[in-house]
């Protein structure tokens, strides 16, 4: 039998490390995990030249999981991640690159690490840090049921085997939102999913915006803001699923001078319009992207009316990418009678998480705005 090459061989045991501190960190065992603790120790060990771990995930602001049973161990900080074993010279960064360290050992001071490991892995942290803060991320979802409480927006009545059915748009649009809101809550623990409201109240348009225009980002931060309605019209024949995003003529203040540490008064207009021009092109591509999972998810049941604009309340005023989602008429007797059913408005919150996540993904890959 051909014996493994030296490579080969020298990479096995960077494979079994990954592999396991993988399990440690899937399992996420009470035992093995440990919250590096909020202030540090008095002292770093009984030897100056090592510190002990949890002092060292401590300054990272990372967290700490050991397994003392195995000698494997993780430290975990933003997504980044680097995996030990006790008395092993290397580590795993990201479960992709080797770190060269002197073995972690266990002493008076429990399980430390020695000050040119410490620099090493300091390091690794801030060079990730670095890396993440050059790019630009999608760090908040905001979802707008539209009405509610007092207002219960359309209302449509269908008779369903000799019953009359009251569809109203307040309840549809809340069965969707909290669907859509529980998903993506799932899919992106690590970014902000807001909802405007989760039971049957009321904000007003200017609650609703304020929500999602007074979240805190970081530079590289963007955030995203979607409003669900349902339809109406006359015409009992009307019925489909449209996306709307603010009408690119729509001139609005983005960027504004007098606030403090803003742009002088020569800078901003250049800034707004800039910012304005990045912030369609964002929501066209949303409402492309949502639009293409509603097409998957109702489209057979539903016509797909094309994605539009106009100057709704909540896009023109929300400074942010944005669009409103019309689901369908509430006053169609075909499409009323599928959006009083629960399976349906699971399956238009599964074309807009559909749509969502085909943005998120390809905003965060392109690094900024892409071309429409």
């Amino acid at each position: 039998m051909k014996r493994p090459s030296r490579r080969a061989r020298a990479l096995l045991p960077l494979f079994a490390l990954a592999l396991v501190c993988g399990s440690l960190y899937s399992e996420g065992s009470a035992a093995a995990a440990t919250a590096a603790p909020k202030t540090a120790p008095a002292a770093e060990s009984s030897s100056p030249a090592l510190t002990p771990a949890p002092l060292l995930a401590s300054r990272l602001k990372a967290k700490l999981s050991y397994d003392p049973l195995t000698g494997y161990g993780l430290i975990e900080k933003s997504g980044a991640r680097l995996c030990f074993a006790l008395g092993v010279p290397w580590a795993v960064f990201n479960w992709e690159s080797s770190l060269r360290i002197d073995p972690p050992a266990e002493g008076e001071g429990g399980l430390s690490f020695s000050r040119e490991a410490v620099a090493r892995i300091q390091k690794s942290f801030s060079e990730a840090d670095a890396a993440a803060m050059s790019r630009f991320q999608v760090a908040a979802i905001l979802i707008d049921p539209g009405h509610g409480g007092k207002d219960p927006g359309a209302i449509g009545e269908q008779t369903v085997g000799g019953k009359k059915l009251r569809v109203v748009e307040k309840e549809v649009t809340l069965g969707i939102s909290r669907r859509l809101f529980a998903a993506l809550k799932v899919k992106y623990p690590d970014k902000q999913i807001l909802i405007t409201r989760d039971g049957d109240t009321y904000p007003t348009l200017e609650d609703r915006v304020e929500i999602a225009n007074s979240v805190e980002l970081a530079p590289n931060e963007a955030i995203i803001y979607i409003s669900v309605h349902a339809n109406s019209s006359f015409n009992k024949n009307a019925k489909g699923f449209e996306v709307w995003y603010l009408n690119p003529e729509y001139r609005r203040t983005l960027v504004d001078p007098k606030k403090p540490g803003g742009p002088d008064q020569e800078i901003a207009p250049i800034l707004n319009a800039m910012l304005e021009e990045e912030f369609t092109t964002e929501s066209i591509i949303l409402a492309r992207d949502i639009m293409g999972g509603l097409q998957t998810s109702i489209g057979s049941e539903s016509p797909n009316r094309g994605i539009r604009a106009d100057e709704w309340f909540v896009v023109r005023n929300a400074r942010m990418p944005s669009v409103l989602i019309e689901a369908g008429f509430v006053t169609s007797p075909d499409e009323g009678r599928l959006l009083a059913r629960d399976d349906y408005l699971a399956r238009v919150a599964d074309g807009v998480y559909n749509g969502i996540v085909d943005f998120v993904g390809y905003f965060e890959s392109m690094r900024g705005a892409p071309s429409p």
